[in-house]
């Protein structure tokens, strides 16, 4: 773990992580914002009966796919890979300069047989849509099953356009370009945001035009990637090496130049393309956990009765908001910086740079769960009980969310443990990691299912994914000390004290905002409070900030005096 006083290089590289999850936290935090407004069109559209429960079904693979592959985990693997191959030692500059010109054929051997693989998929998806369906939704029979395949017919092509935009965001990203990658949800929700109007508007069926706009989402974040791509991707092309007849050539094969021609010439990008598609499928199933939890999840609560898994989604979507500003947002800015100190074997501060994302993670997870929870069920009321979402699933959304809250800081935790552990190319271990998080969600949600009273059943599915989260979360901290440690360094420590801290500023928070919210409502019962709910609520966060900040100050929390610190340095520069 870091000490107080950082080396230079160090403390460059937590500022320049600062510096691009800030970036990303900004149109992460728009982005987040536009897919409210997009679910609360949808809850005005369907509420939370036997239609939204079709359509959540069927999109819910799609909204996995667009997980994996919009949203940075099969860019997370991708690009791991071509940071350790474009930063490596490099001899000289001319090695650098050839490792930058055979991007161009390296990604375009990349989208040639990515997309022959996405094709694949989409087509066998859409033959068997009717064994998908029953597999997401197996509680559901007649009329209901046949509406979730006909939705999932329509929802499966957006494969094929999210994983192409996947591609383009891990090309960007190992070029160091992030703001294009995180504009890209917002354009995808733009669009659905459009969808949405025409199906208000136009009367055409709401269901299938939601489902409609996803795919044609996916379709303009693959074109804007890939437009960027073929301005910005080096395009001269390294000269033919020709082979000497006597020393005193300046192309003879000792002179470094030469060298790095001929390397490039005996690479051939199409293998090099497949050895990099060849490490998806494990670092994929790895990032996939929270996304198949989720899976298991709905598929128990489609056997707990009508509108069950359209609260789940609800839940999920009100989640998203502090995951996307938080995990997301630090495990991709993290990524890079942690691939090229792997590929440098500069094992130290790899270290160092892994515990400072940790540990900021927490320190805005912890509060973000406990605000959800001051705030939850006034959030639900506020943003998504309109036009057919009625009480019933309010309150059934609103156990949901709880029941997620404990999961987040573990769900925030897993996007940075996910990045070292790529950046070490040690995609087995998670893999191994997500496949006993998924089973420990099925297990814990059938004992749950049984245990809980009616009255709370709801919350079953969404507390065993936290628990399965949390077990993904000890078995990547586990494999990364044990991977730091056969390289001789040792993994950081937690800094037992900065937890505490965190703890208590997280709890004091949340009793700040709950104070606020419940003053706010006894205020106007007794007609003394001048403003609605949107003002309660702000209120709340704004009382949940201030306490959080306070606590920390007075705590005297290194944490927060580094990150403002790097704040001041960043405004200064």
């Amino acid at each position: 773990m870091p000490d107080r006083v950082c080396p230079q290089p160090a403390r460059a590289a937590s500022g320049g992580m600062l510096r691009t999850a800030a970036l990303l936290g900004g149109f992460t935090l728009g982005s987040r914002l536009l897919g409210l407004a997009r679910d609360m069109g949808m809850a005005w559209l369907l509420g939370g009966g036997a239609a939204a429960d079709a359509l959540v079904a069927a999109m819910r693979l799609p909204h996995v796919l667009r997980r994996l592959l919009g949203e940075g985990s099969l860019s997370m693997t991708l690009t791991a890979g071509l940071v350790r191959r474009s930063h490596g030692p490099a001899r000289n500059a001319a090695e650098e300069r050839g490792r930058a010109h055979a991007l161009r054929p390296l990604a375009s051997a990349l989208a040639v047989r990515l997309g022959l693989v996405l094709v694949v998929l989409t087509l066998a998806g859409l033959l068997s849509a009717p064994w998908l369906a029953s597999a997401l939704a197996p509680g559901f029979s007649g009329p209901e099953a046949a509406r979730v395949t006909d939705l999932l017919r329509i929802c499966l092509p957006y494969l094929l356009t999210a994983g192409m935009a996947a591609l383009g965001m891990a090309l960007l990203h190992s070029m160091g370009i992030f703001w294009l990658p995180a504009l890209s949800p917002a354009l995808f929700n733009l669009t659905m945001l459009l969808f949405t109007a025409a199906a208000a508007l136009g009367g055409w069926p709401p269901a299938s035009t939601l489902a409609l706009g996803m795919f044609c989402g996916g379709l303009v974040q693959w074109l804007a990637q890939w437009l960027a791509l073929r301005r910005l991707l080096p395009g001269e092309a390294l000269p033919e090496p020709v082979r000497p007849d006597r020393p005193d050539r300046p192309d003879w094969p000792g002179r470094p130049d030469y060298d790095i021609r001929a390397q490039a010439a005996r690479e051939n990008p199409g293998r090099v393309a497949w050895r990099c598609l060849a490490q998806l499928p494990a670092g994929l199933l790895g990032a996939a956990a929270p996304q198949l939890a989720m899976l298991a999840a709905m598929s128990l609560a489609s056997g707990l009765g009508q509108g069950q898994v359209a609260a789940l989604y609800y839940a999920e979507r009100l989640l998203e908001l502090p995951l996307g500003l938080v995990g997301v947002c630090l495990g991709m800015a993290s990524l890079p910086t942690l691939s090229r100190l792997a590929a440098e074997r500069n094992f130290s501060a790899f270290a160092g740079q892994l515990g400072t994302a940790l540990r900021w993670t927490l320190l805005f997870s912890l509060p973000a769960a406990a605000g959800l929870w001051a705030v939850g069920p006034d959030l639900v009321d506020a943003l998504l009980r309109h036009g057919a979402f009625d009480d019933r699933a309010a309150y059934e959304t609103g156990l949901a969310l709880w029941a997620y809250l404990p999961g987040l800081p573990a769900f925030a935790l897993n996007r940075s443990l996910l990045a070292g552990c790529n950046a070490l190319a040690e995609t087995r271990r998670t893999a191994v990691s997500a496949g006993w998080a998924v089973a420990a969600t099925l297990a814990a949600g059938t004992v749950l299912g049984h245990s809980l009273p009616a009255l709370w059943s709801s919350m079953a599915p969404a507390l065993a994914v936290s628990l399965g989260l949390w077990l993904q979360t000890c078995l990547l901290w586990r494999g990364l000390r044990l991977a730091l440690r056969r390289c001789g360094q040792a993994a950081p420590a937690v800094p037992r004290r900065a937890l505490a801290q965190q703890a208590v500023a997280a709890l004091a928070a949340g009793t700040a905002a709950a104070l606020a919210v419940r003053a706010a409502d006894a205020a106007q019962t007794a007609g003394c409070w001048w403003g609605g709910q949107w003002s309660a609520l702000a209120l709340a966060i704004a009382a949940g900030l201030a306490g959080w900040l306070l606590c920390l100050a007075v705590l005297g929390n290194e944490d927060l005096a580094a990150l403002t610190g790097r704040l001041r340095d960043l405004r200064a520069k």
